[in-house]
């Protein structure tokens, strides 16, 4: 006599499980959309919506983020993109924080980025406190999008009758932050060119910028460039590179560790080559050990920045080495011929980072620039282990 009641009673339950689940997929997905709001923009490379395989604008392997809970095998509707406003004090015009936006599925989805981007913030975004550059005057006005050998492309009907202000020198910050950052969320595009109705020189004239290059040299270029400037230069001739990145579109590092002892075995400490790229190689900026730490002279990148000394140099800073020892040498480079102007010792800790200070004389040199090598010698066969250099100015230099 039950037996006919099983099916509605297992019906019943199956029901009441449904609308759970359903009740409780709605919560997450608002939990997850409100989280999104007001993060730190991403690493270089590192996408908006990571996702496996994921690419932008239709490249193989691309899947944007897509709406959650979709079942197995259905296509969703829609999908998540982020684009880059400014938020609350207009102080740095360059910060700015990732908001995002549901939209149809597409498979270009740096194109449908900044489609949302150009569109400016929505009346709730600007009552939450972002603002931006962009407004509906803008919204539409992009042309198309590219991206070849990690270089992103977009190209924008003429922008400058709706954006007067970015044109000035903190609305150009602003506007490109906001471009580049929604640009560069995705890991295929590491620089960027854009463009007025295809002409990319009216796009930087009107923001009185040059054209970027649209080249770089590889990384491999990097890695070379760095063992040799360590070897010629800093006398550090048998390494191991560790690793090497780009950090912005104009600088690489190449981290790298000594080898020694009869077997040739890999120690010690990172030194971290800071490098500088042209068209097609790069040069040495500096290059910095954890261990071995040189406050005075301090190091800068740009020319008209960096310490200007005379003899004797006064240097200081921190070290651990072998029974603190550090070796400190002025050299310059002139037509790739490296001199030394003077060299002295220096003893930091030996067991812990201690203070060191020192003054060394050097002979006059004959270049306007040259460099102060703080480095620790091996115990095994006096070779350098790890170095950290400072670049130096021998004279006064305008920018």
């Amino acid at each position: 006599m039950n037996l006919p009641m099983r099916p509605r009673w297992a019906a019943a339950v199956l029901g009441v499980f449904a609308a759970v689940v359903l009740v409780l997929g709605g919560i997450w997905l608002v939990v997850r959309d409100d989280g999104d709001h007001g993060t730190a923009p991403p690493a270089a490379g590192e996408p908006a919506n990571p996702a496996p395989g994921g690419s932008p604008d239709g490249v193989p392997g691309t899947t944007p983020g897509t709406t959650p809970g979709t079942a197995p095998g259905t296509a969703p509707a829609t999908m998540t993109v982020k684009v880059y406003f400014h938020r609350g004090s207009a102080d740095d015009p360059t910060r700015v924080v990732a908001v995002p936006r549901r939209v149809p599925r597409s498979p270009k989805v740096a194109t449908a980025a900044l489609t949302q981007l150009l569109a400016g913030p929505t009346r709730a975004e600007r009552d939450a406190g972002y603002w931006s550059v962009f407004t509906p005057a803008s919204a539409g006005r992009l042309r198309g999008v590219r991206i070849d050998n990690a270089v992103g492309y977009a190209d924008f009907r003429d922008l400058r009758p709706v954006l007067p202000t970015a044109g000035s020198s903190a609305g150009t910050a602003a506007f490109l932050a906001e471009l580049d950052a929604t640009f560069k969320q995705f890991g295929t595009v590491r620089r960027t060119v854009y463009s007025l109705d295809g002409d990319v020189a009216a796009f930087y004239e009107w923001l009185q910028l040059s054209p970027p290059e649209t080249t770089m040299p590889p990384l491999a270029e990097a890695r070379r460039v760095a063992r040799a400037w360590l070897a010629d230069v800093a006398g550090m001739r048998a390494v191991s590179v560790e690793g090497s990145r780009w950090r912005s579109d104009f600088i690489a590092t190449v981290d790298v560790r000594s080898r020694t002892g009869e077997n040739g075995s890999v120690a010690g400490p990172l030194s971290r080559v800071v490098l500088g790229r042209s068209a097609t190689s790069f040069s040495v900026l500096g290059v910095t050990t954890g261990t071995i730490v040189v406050d005075r002279p301090p190091d800068a990148i740009t020319p008209s920045r960096l310490a200007v000394v005379t003899s004797p140099l006064t240097v200081s800073g921190r070290a651990l080495a072998f029974e603190g020892g550090v070796n400190v040498r002025v050299v310059q480079v002139r037509d790739g011929v490296v001199r030394q102007l003077g060299s002295g010792h220096v003893t930091g800790g030996g067991d812990v980072l201690r203070p060191f200070t020192g003054r060394i004389a050097f002979a006059a040199p004959s270049t306007d620039t040259g460099w102060v090598l703080a480095s620790e010698l091996s115990a095994y066969d006096g070779s350098v282990v790890k170095v950290t250099a400072v670049r130096v100015a021998f004279t006064h230099l305008h920018a």
